[in-house]
């Protein structure tokens, strides 16, 4: 029989055990919740150096666009994109890195997108909106309700009274232009399918979920292309007017100097006094220097009898004229929605306004893509064998040749965990210094 002095070693022995296994667990606990907590901040820190990597791309681009704004190239219209795809790549001390794409089905490219070779939906006419073979009549007279100011119902259209009353919306229309393609998706009858397509988180890039077939939304038919939908020619973006293409603020011919409106836009005097006195009107538009004579503006203006004999414009006076010059203060007030782009526009995009003549969308396509540097002046367009003067003055209130705004989509990662952050902006350079109108995380 055990005495009592083995019993007590033996309790003894048992309470050790007990206290180092249970120390052990302890010990074991405390790493498995220090390791957690360390991963954490890694995974965190990671994420932190994504964002920030993501965030040196905007502002790569950012330092690109304005410094072809306000040093900008006369002879290459893409130079503003070029620029931007310069500087697509970049490497952070500290482990970080990003890279900015676009894709333009069905390829993809470095750098940033042009916002503006889409078609503001905030100028389509119906007949633009239903060029779209899906595009309901009640939808098209919808999008022009919620866009426009009144509270006048078209045809088939909804304002105010549908939305605040019928099942599913209890909301108003904005009754101005849309700030988003999600908005898109608020008006009756609006198929967030249509309108997305298989990108449907709007970033214009073909991304892993939507080239998988039925494996993850949204659905797609795993093709390698990136469908879109309306979303591919459509867009809320752009802005008009800003700085000309040489740098400097447009001169105003209303306001300014015979001499001042001579040197910008490479007039004599007689020239620039016709110019000057029909501007002087306040129901005056630059486009009637397309349409009319300037001596019959000159001669209606009571300008004087040497400007009343002046010489016709050429093609190239009317390209600094439309450039570098503007009509500020009119009766009627200017429109900032942006036009599109026909430089950087595609043929099925262009096709999406009515306006336009496919016969005559074509040569003008067909003239751009012969041109390395495209179209620098929107007068360029002279030069395809179609295009009249008078039929520029009617292209001009819709196209344009060069972008004020653009689409950033920067994916900045962590090279010590692999995290990635992406990132998209929209930059605007109407004005300097350039502004983000929009910014994405994702």
């Amino acid at each position: 029989m055990p005495s009592r002095q083995t019993i007590s070693r033996s309790f003894a022995t048992i309470l050790v055990l007990w206290a180092v296994a249970i120390s052990s667990v302890v010990l074991v606990s405390l790493q498995s919740s220090s390791w957690r907590q360390s991963a954490a901040g890694r995974e965190s820190l990671g994420r932190i150096r994504a964002k920030w990597a993501a965030r040196a791309g905007v502002e790569s681009c950012i330092a690109a666009l304005a410094n072809d704004t306000e040093q900008p190239s006369d002879t290459n219209a893409f130079a503003a994109l070029d620029a931007m795809a310069q500087v697509s790549y970049g490497t952070l001390k500290g482990g970080g890195s990003y890279s900015i794409m676009y894709t333009d089905p069905p390829n993809q490219y470095e750098g940033a997108a042009d916002a503006q070779a889409k078609i503001n939906v905030n100028k389509m006419t119906q007949a633009d909106l239903l060029t779209f073979i899906d595009m309901p009549e009640d939808v098209a007279d919808s999008i022009l309700d919620w866009i426009d100011e009144d509270e006048d119902v078209r045809e088939l259209g909804a304002e105010s009274g549908f939305y605040l009353n019928a099942k599913g919306f209890r909301y108003e229309p904005r009754n101005a232009p849309m700030r988003s393609m999600q908005e898109l998706e608020l008006v009756a009858g609006a198929d967030a399918t249509l309108i997305r397509g298989e990108d449907w988180n709007l970033n214009g890039i073909l991304d892993p979920n939507e080239d998988d077939g039925e494996l993850s939304w949204p659905p797609d038919n795993a093709d390698g292309i990136l469908d879109a939908g309306w979303s591919e020619h459509l867009t809320t973006y752009g802005v008009d007017g800003g700085l000309a293409p040489s740098g400097e603020v447009k001169l105003d011919l209303r306001t300014a100097a015979v001499n001042d409106i001579a040197k910008r836009a490479d007039l004599d005097k007689d020239q620039a006094d016709a110019v000057a006195a029909w501007a002087a009107r306040p129901d005056s538009s630059l486009v009637d220097f397309l349409t009319r004579d300037l001596r019959t503006l000159a001669t209606q203006a009571q300008a004087s009898q040497s400007a009343r004999q002046s010489r016709a414009l050429t093609d190239d006076q009317l390209a600094f004229l439309f450039d570098e010059c503007e009509l500020a203060n009119s009766t009627v007030p200017p429109d900032k929605i942006g036009k599109l782009n026909i430089n950087t526009c595609t043929k099925e995009t262009l096709e999406h306004i009515a306006s336009i003549d496919p016969a005559v969308a074509d040569l003008i396509i067909l003239e751009r893509d012969s041109r390395a540097q495209g179209f620098i002046s929107i007068v360029d367009l002279l030069d395809v064998p179609v295009v009249s003067r008078a039929r520029l003055a009617q292209l001009y209130p819709i196209l344009c040749t060069r972008s004020n705004v653009f689409i950033v989509n920067s994916r900045g990662k962590d090279e010590s965990t692999g995290l990635e952050v992406e990132m998209t902006a929209v930059l605007d350079r109407s004005a300097l210094p350039i502004t983000i109108k929009d910014l994405i995380v994702k």
